[in-house]
């Protein structure tokens, strides 16, 4: 009798551990895809980060200090970034950043 008591208690714990994941995936995945021209558009398109390319190899995103790593991680993740340029900055550095953007697949707007 205790193992087919265990063998329940397995049984409730994968069905409850399934039914959250289920209610997570769905709630995860709410809105991407839709057209209804509400949040579903928003959250389906990321917005594109600012990076500011500085003097003193300096760099910042979405006005913030930050290092190249970082920004390279939320561009990633937006899918595209628009890059500004300001007139004193070293010109080695703009295609170090340029270039480390494109690798990762980021799709670079120079607006500068």
């Amino acid at each position: 009798m205790a193992t087919r008591k265990q063998n329940n208690t397995g049984r409730t714990i994968v069905a409850i551990g399934g039914g959250a994941l289920l209610v997570w995936l769905l709630w995860r995945g709410r809105g991407k895809g839709k057209g209804s021209g509400g949040n579903g558009d928003h959250n389906s398109t990321p917005a594109a980060v600012e990076v500011w390319i500085r003097s003193g190899d300096r760099i910042e995103l979405d006005r913030v200090s930050s290092d190249l790593a970082t920004v390279i991680v939320r561009a990633r993740a937006a899918g595209k970034a628009r890059l500004h340029v300001a007139g004193d900055a070293r010109h080695g550095w703009v295609e170090n950043v340029t270039d480390a953007l494109r690798a990762a697949g980021v799709d670079v707007w120079s607006l500068s």
